[in-house]
């Protein structure tokens, strides 16, 4: 081994990709003179030169990596002053540095990014008046990490992001908490929608079988969520009672597999009272559970058609009015229940770690099924002309697609 190692000598041998047990032994023995104790046996001296050279291997996987070189300045919009009236909302696009990541996060690429109705509820809070980062959840692909195993083993896939301010064109995220690996075989822009509806419609169905309940009521039925739980309810074999504003909106879910029977128009174009038909339903089919994305006064309305012991989930607010026509005697005398429901707290319910459980749980489902049951259609818009675009399908009142932004 020539002479006595030294300190610049163990370094080198630590960095060396040999398995020689003598190169090894004599690692440990200069480890030993560092810290004032020399091994005594060759099978001490081998032990701590494997765990010496693990540990600087694992120090060298975790360096911050990058797969491309990103810009210096990115652009990124911002709501500069939220408005009840979401058309008055000013929304504009700066340019900023590109983020740095940090050890344990990456920094993605965004390539595209839905706008969900929680955003639409961010744009119209009137409290913000000063420039905040918006977007809740992209796709991407991550170019550059700030260290760490995990995220260096994110380097290069395509991965979709849940957090604040993606509407840019790179976002920095946590790399395990906060991105999704994505199928390697799908578009990238694909998965942009990977976690709000997809999530929300398996804690849908999963919060009404953990009540008991095998069939149920949802509102909104032809929106791009309430597509995705008739797909998932037809996959599963749960029974799904649509409430739908239009014939044309029926048909639609028809096409998807729904039984017309379980599809109720609340407009023009059905014969008799809505709530007639659907109060036949709840009876014939025992319904007690029912999730309502609107609010106003179809939340009164739907606890009121429920049977005693009833319980109805509210979960939006697509009306932009408060929950009314709700009848104390329903309430105090019949066992009814109203609560709220949001896919944040039913992962974390239970606590963090089983919450982190069923994060992976939910995750590879999607994962699985994210081309047929929880796939969405979309209308692509600029990040410049995404604000414009989307107050006039709101105002025309359109079904059928989600807009989402390309960056890309």
């Amino acid at each position: 081994l020539g002479p006595r190692p030294t300190r610049a000598r163990a370094r080198a041998l630590c960095a060396s990709t040999t398995t020689c047990a003598s190169v090894r032994l004599a690692v440990a023995r200069a480890l030993g003179r560092f810290v004032g104790a020399m091994p005594a046996t060759p099978v001490l001296a081998v032990s701590g030169g494997c765990l010496l050279g693990g540990c600087l291997l694992l120090l060298r996987m975790s360096r911050p990596r990058t797969a491309e070189t990103p810009l210096a300045r990115m652009k990124q919009a911002f709501l500069v002053e939220g408005n009840t009236d979401i058309a008055s909302a000013k929304i504009e696009v700066h340019e900023v540095d590109v983020p740095t990541p940090k050890s344990g996060q990456v920094l993605v690429r965004v390539a595209a990014a839905p706008i969900n109705p929680s955003d639409d509820g961010i744009w119209k809070d009137a409290r913000i008046k000063t420039a905040t980062p918006i977007g809740i959840e992209c796709s991407g692909s991550v170019v550059a990490t700030g260290g760490g195993l995990y995220a260096n083993h994110l380097l290069g896939k395509k991965v979709a992001v849940v957090g604040g301010g993606v509407y840019a064109e790179y976002v920095v995220a946590d790399a395990f908490k906060s991105a999704y690996t994505l199928p390697e075989h799908l578009p990238v822009e694909m998965g942009c929608a990977f976690f709000v509806n997809p999530f929300t419609a398996v804690g849908i169905l999963e919060s009404v079988r953990e009540a008991g309940g095998k069939v149920f009521i949802h509102t909104a039925g032809a929106s791009q969520l309430g597509q995705m739980l008739a797909k998932l309810c037809l996959h599963e074999g749960v029974t799904l009672v649509s409430v739908v504003r239009r014939p044309e909106q029926k048909d639609l879910l028809v096409k998807l597999g729904c039984d017309e029977r379980h599809v109720v128009v609340t407009g023009a174009g059905e014969p008799g009272s809505w709530k007639e038909r659907l109060q036949a339903l709840i009876k014939e089919l025992k319904i007690k559970h029912a999730f309502d994305a609107i609010a106003g006064e179809m939340s009164g309305d739907l606890l009121a058609l429920l049977p005693g012991g009833g319980c109805l989930w509210v979960y939006g607010r697509l009306s932009d009015q408060a929950i009314s026509n709700v009848q104390p005697l329903d309430l105090i005398y019949r066992g009814k229940k109203i609560q709220g429901f949001m896919v944040a707290t039913w992962m974390m319910k239970d606590g963090p770690l089983k919450g982190l459980r069923r994060s992976i749980k939910v995750a590879s489902i999607v994962r699985k099924y994210l081309d047929s049951v929880f796939a969405s259609d979309f209308v692509d818009v600029s990040l410049e002309e995404m604000h414009a675009r989307y107050c006039e399908v709101k105002q025309a009142g359109v079904t059928g697609a989600k807009m989402r932004v390309r960056l890309q």
